[in-house]
């Protein structure tokens, strides 16, 4: 990453503005946020406050020991305690706005913490002032625990593959698409987005928990690949995934 900084925009989602708006209601929408395409998926996270650069920017979790035996309420709040830390230097008081963990009022039965947060964000080894910055949405869904019989990793399960069907047939012009090698499973679209730059967008499960990313480079910075997009995804994930692997109770 480059070592020159300019401040990085930063935002929470209000509603379901992140680039696949598909948890906390039945079915993904359709991907307006980022134009007409982009509008959910944000399966994660939280404030950018300068642009990217910094050899600070390491994952913020161990990858050691075993996952916790209870999650306390408000506990895993992905887009604040990880997501943010991969573009720039965190904001300590960030939140996106659209935080839910059901725990936080006392049910702890039929338990699933949701999140969706987004940033602008200038991508790996980019320079500020060179090109135009992206749009990055994250969004995830964990189940915690249910009350219907079906067991979370299911549930997560079902999701996942209502996620991705859903997003095969959205209308927009799909480039690529396919299985992706982040986390338990997950599956990607490269595409062309209405604004006529280039979007990717990403489902991925990691035991019970489900979550998307969407990246938009517009159309000013010229082609971007999908190679390129994956690149980055695997840099968010990085920061991610020890936390999933962590923090949700087994």
């Amino acid at each position: 990453m480059a070592d020159t900084k300019e401040p990085v925009r930063k935002k929470g989602l209000h509603g379901w503005r992140a680039a696949v708006a598909v948890f906390g209601c039945g079915t993904v929408a359709a991907f307006g946020v980022f134009g007409a395409l982009v509008g959910v998926a944000s399966l994660f996270l939280s404030g950018v406050a300068n642009g990217v650069g910094g050899n600070d920017n390491q994952p913020r979790v161990a990858m050691t020991g075993e996952p916790i035996a209870e999650l306390d309420p408000g506990a895993l709040d992905l887009c604040a305690q990880d997501v943010q830390y991969a573009y720039g230097q965190p904001d300590s008081n960030y939140s996106s706005g659209n935080y839910e963990d059901p725990a936080l009022g006392g049910n702890v039965e039929d338990r699933t913490v949701r999140d969706e947060c987004e940033w602008e964000i200038y991508p790996q080894g980019s320079v500020p002032g060179q090109i135009e910055p992206w749009r990055f949405s994250y969004t995830y869904e964990a189940v915690i625990s249910t009350s219907d019989g079906i067991g979370p990793d299911e549930v997560a399960s079902n999701r996942f593959d209502e996620l991705v069907s859903d997003l095969s047939q959205r209308d927009y012009e799909i480039l690529e698409s396919g299985e992706a090698n982040l986390s338990e499973r997950s599956y990607y679209y490269y595409s062309v987005a209405p604004s006529g730059g280039y979007a990717y967008y990403l489902v991925g499960q990691t035991r019970s928990t489900v979550y998307a990313m969407t990246f938009e480079a517009p159309a000013v910075n010229g082609e971007v690949s999908s190679a390129r997009f994956a690149n980055e995804a695997d840099h968010v994930a990085s920061f991610v995934e020890h936390s999933l692997n962590a923090w949700v109770p087994e």
